[in-house]
């Protein structure tokens, strides 16, 4: 213990370490003054808030979703209509996002946005602006694409499903609207999750995606109605950390005992799509959790896990161990670490600009690319994926979006003093972080429906820092 000390009070004065410090000091000095590097990662400050006002994005986003003349007269019972439809039409987008078609979908959307611009004030913060320019560089550069006619309606088909993260937040501007659609999206997830029990117990699902010479003990992996069961992991990876807050965020006891019986449907699924990714990440997530909410449970938490063992089937233990297993490789993971080789060979000559959105693009490249003929419809790897469509650039803006997300969560939890409030932020933080730690393994974007679904979550959010802020609706 006095070695301990002496190497603490040797520590504290010694240059090395006070060179480091003032390093430190330095670069979180230079964040602060940087308003990029603030933009994306400093507290947001009322001059910080005012310059991006001022910003001539800003005013022309305001000018082309805030000036036009909006829909009134509150006594007008076709006003009422009006104003009801993008709330009710996005009550369906959420609650059928995996469920209906694509094109359905994107259609849906097509009249939710004009209706909510016309009805709603669209808020251009941060978040919103980090979108935009998103947006818009997904359009232009899908008109360099190497496949432009197949490029382009995959660019305007992801604009589309981009825009739930602007239309949840101006339709959610009364917390009862908020509370509703959390449930709406955990009752959606729900009906999943009773579609992936009926597949396990009627065993009525392709054993295609097994390697059964090495995991003889899977007899199925469900995928409930999104056809590939890590697709489906991926968005359990987002409903379980939102239905397991329920349990503490809604006061009603009815709620909270169906929020946690939704919470354990989910929970056995994931378990069912037999993904190593979604194991992997669901741990991260529950772990980043209990981070942000009380640092000293963690050491209960790595007791628990060490424990999972001896409750979970021993199918389940092998697949998840078979991460770590170099000795006997399955077919899948073969096929990911090639596919990732030959991804990165294609950046070499593509990293500048990409070589445009969807599968068509990046296969008419990939193909000169392929180690030993594999034929591959993705990079499996959302980053390496995003970064082969668009670009460094467009990665880029794609990290920026979620920093921008993640830290308005961030400061939303250091301003709240309301423990359910700070759990629900958490667990959306948690629970994006999670799905990119699955993203290291898997790349689900190209199913469009899950891209959606993304974006109504992180609207979800966005709305859920907004509303509580300003105590609308309580």
């Amino acid at each position: 213990m006095k070695s301990l000390k002496a190497v603490l009070q040797y520590a504290e004065g010694s240059l090395i370490l006070r060179a480091i410090s003032r390093f430190f000091a330095m670069v979180k000095s230079a964040i602060n003054r940087s308003f990029i590097l603030g933009f994306f990662v400093g507290d947001y400050t009322e001059a910080g808030d005012k310059r991006l006002k001022e910003s001539l994005f800003v005013r022309f986003a305001d000018t082309v979703f805030n000036r036009i003349p909006k829909v009134t007269g509150e006594k007008v019972i076709l006003f009422r209509l009006v104003y009801a439809l993008p709330l009710w039409g996005l009550v369906l987008l959420t609650q059928m996002a995996v469920i209906l078609p694509t094109m359905t979908l994107a259609y849906l959307m097509i009249l939710l946005i004009p209706l909510t611009i016309l009805t709603r004030k669209i808020e251009i913060d941060r978040y919103t602006v980090v979108l935009l320019v998103f947006v818009a560089f997904n359009l232009v550069m899908s008109f360099f694409s190497l496949t432009r006619g197949f490029s382009v309606p995959i660019a305007v088909i992801i604009v589309l499903f981009m825009f739930a993260s602007i239309t949840v937040p101006a339709v959610c501007n009364e917390k009862k609207h908020l509370d509703f659609f959390i449930i709406v999206f955990v009752c959606g997830a729900a009906i999943t999750g009773l579609v992936g029990i009926y597949q396990a117990i009627s065993g009525q699902v392709s054993a295609s995606w097994i390697d059964t010479d090495i995991f003889t003990d899977i007899r199925l992996r469900v995928f409930s109605t999104l056809e590939n069961p890590n697709v489906y992991a991926s968005y359990l990876l987002l409903a379980i950390p939102l239905s397991a807050v329920c349990v503490v965020y809604f006061k009603n006891k009815a709620v909270k005992v169906t929020a946690g019986l939704i919470t354990a449907l989910l929970i056995v699924n994931l378990f069912l799509t037999y993904s190593r990714g979604g194991y992997l990440a669901l741990a991260v997530s529950a772990g980043l959790f209990i981070l942000i909410m009380e640092k000293r449970f963690i050491f209960a938490f790595i007791p628990m896990l060490a424990a999972m063992p001896f409750f979970l089937p021993q199918s389940v233990i092998n697949r998840f161990m078979s991460i770590i297993n170099f000795a006997e490789l399955d077919t899948s993971t073969v096929f990911r670490l090639s596919i990732y080789e030959s991804t990165l060979r294609m950046l070499r000559d593509f990293w500048m600009a990409g070589v445009g959105q969807g599968g068509e693009a990046y296969n008419q490249v990939y193909l000169f690319y392929a180690l030993a003929a594999i034929r591959a419809e993705h990079a499996h790897n959302t980053f390496l994926q995003t970064t082969a469509e668009l670009g460094i650039l467009g990665l880029l803006l794609f990290i920026a979006l979620l920093a921008t997300f993640i830290r308005a969560l961030v400061n939303f939890i250091k301003v709240t003093n309301d423990l359910r409030h700070k759990a629900v932020a958490a667990a959306m933080i948690s629970a994006v972080a999670g799905y990119f730690v699955f993203a290291m393994f898997d790349h689900v974007f190209y199913n469009y429906r899950i891209l959606l679904s993304f974006y109504i979550f992180m609207g979800i959010g966005i709305a859920f820092t907004r509303t509580v802020k300003s105590g609308a609706g309580q």
